[in-house]
């Protein structure tokens, strides 16, 4: 789960479904998700609405402001480590206009265009090659995402994911009940600036995977060497840099 937010030099308080007995709070820009344990998504919930912002997710009450062509910066946290050292991965993130406030979107009608992508690094450090989520690992858990710096102001969703491929092998076809594990965080952003560039060419959270792509049906315990590996998703947005 993201622990932390940063925006604009002040820090957020995530939403924690694991531990946190308070109510959720009217002042965090993470999305509510009834997620208790932590547990993953599969390709069979590839084309159902958890996708979108976890399971039981819904808006958060609040979006945080951030200007364009900012660092925003995200902690994972999950009991007592930043992410599983098995769980190796892709790590994606994705934008979407909420038309208005966030805290009245349907999430269902938001279009996402992926902002980032990082996936294979090298093939050290373990036999399954280091990825993205080791290197997430490595900084304490945090990822730095880029805000568009000609991005239009308004009210934006990221997803941020981190995509499990210990078990990726397993899938058995499109939409299969096993194989990659997909864990999706939802972040409501006001962003403020002078840009003129808006999201014309997003796509439904539903329609980002199948499941069978070889992006998410690979061994990754074959070989240290995954140079070619091809991240799922749609490309990068052409307007994210």
């Amino acid at each position: 789960m993201v622990y932390d937010i940063w925006a604009n030099g002040h820090r957020y308080d995530g939403w924690n479904a694991n531990g946190d007995l308070k109510a959720y709070p009217s002042d965090t820009p993470a999305w509510y998700t009834a997620n208790v344990g932590g547990g993953p998504l599969h390709p069979s919930d590839a084309n159902q609405p958890q996708i979108i912002c976890a399971k039981g997710g819904s808006n958060a009450n609040f979006s945080a402001p951030i200007a364009a062509g900012a660092d925003l910066r995200l902690r994972w946290w999950m009991a007592d480590q930043a992410w599983p050292v098995g769980h190796h991965g892709p790590i994606l993130s994705y934008l979407a206009s909420c038309n208005g406030p966030c805290a009245n979107v349907d999430m269902a009608a938001l279009k996402f265009v992926k902002l980032e992508e990082r996936g294979w690094i090298n093939g050290s450090t373990y036999q399954e090659g280091y990825r993205a989520s080791d290197d997430l690992i490595a900084h304490n858990g945090s990822w730095t995402v880029r805000i568009p710096p000609k991005l239009a102001p308004g009210e934006y969703v990221l997803r941020h994911e981190i995509i499990a491929l210990h078990v990726a092998f397993t899938s058995t076809g499109p939409y299969s009940l096993d194989g990659a594990e997909f864990y999706p965080q939802c972040v409501s952003l006001k962003v403020e600036g002078s840009g003129t560039k808006t999201i014309t060419d997003g796509v439904d959270s539903r329609s980002l995977y199948k499941g069978d792509e070889p992006g998410l049906t690979l061994n990754i315990h074959s070989t240290p060497d995954h140079a070619d590996y091809t991240i799922p998703g749609p490309p990068v947005w052409s307007d994210a840099n």
